[in-house]
């Protein structure tokens, strides 16, 4: 803060030249750096949030690959099932659908499908191998 003195008829009077406009722009600048830290906070919050939710949703992560046992079977009969290797955007109400019979209800075929190869939700994970019913 710059003080001026002047003298005029013996007097001193104080003068004084503060500028206001110095202490507003280090409030602002304060201001505005906790705005930019509130607002990243907020974006990475968002950001990790939805990333936890898609998660939870994806399933356990366990991959649950499982081949019916067929040693009561005759070879020749193992061989017989058709395989489906799961392909990325591949369900199971659509393997249902394309490999069900014309008469035959989608749904019943679906829950044929887990049950012949012993899965416990309709998750399926790319690369694994499906036995047909």
């Amino acid at each position: 803060m710059y003080m001026a003195y002047s003298q005029s008829n013996g007097t001193t009077t104080l003068r004084g030249t503060a500028h206001a406009s110095k202490g507003m722009t280090i409030k602002r600048g304060y201001a505005k750096l906790l705005l930019r830290f509130i607002l990243i906070a907020v974006i990475l919050g968002t950001v990790f949030s939805f990333g936890a939710i898609v998660q939870a949703y994806a399933g356990d992560g366990t991959v649950t690959v499982s081949t019916p046992i067929t040693s009561a079977q005759p070879l020749a009969k193992a061989t017989q099932n058709e395989k489906v290797v799961i392909q990325s955007g591949d369900t199971l109400w659509g393997i249902a659908e394309a490999h069900k019979k014309k008469s035959e209800n989608t749904r019943s075929y679906v829950e044929k499908l887990k049950a012949f190869n012993h899965l416990t939700n309709s998750s399926l994970q790319e690369g694994q191998v499906l036995l047909l019913p």
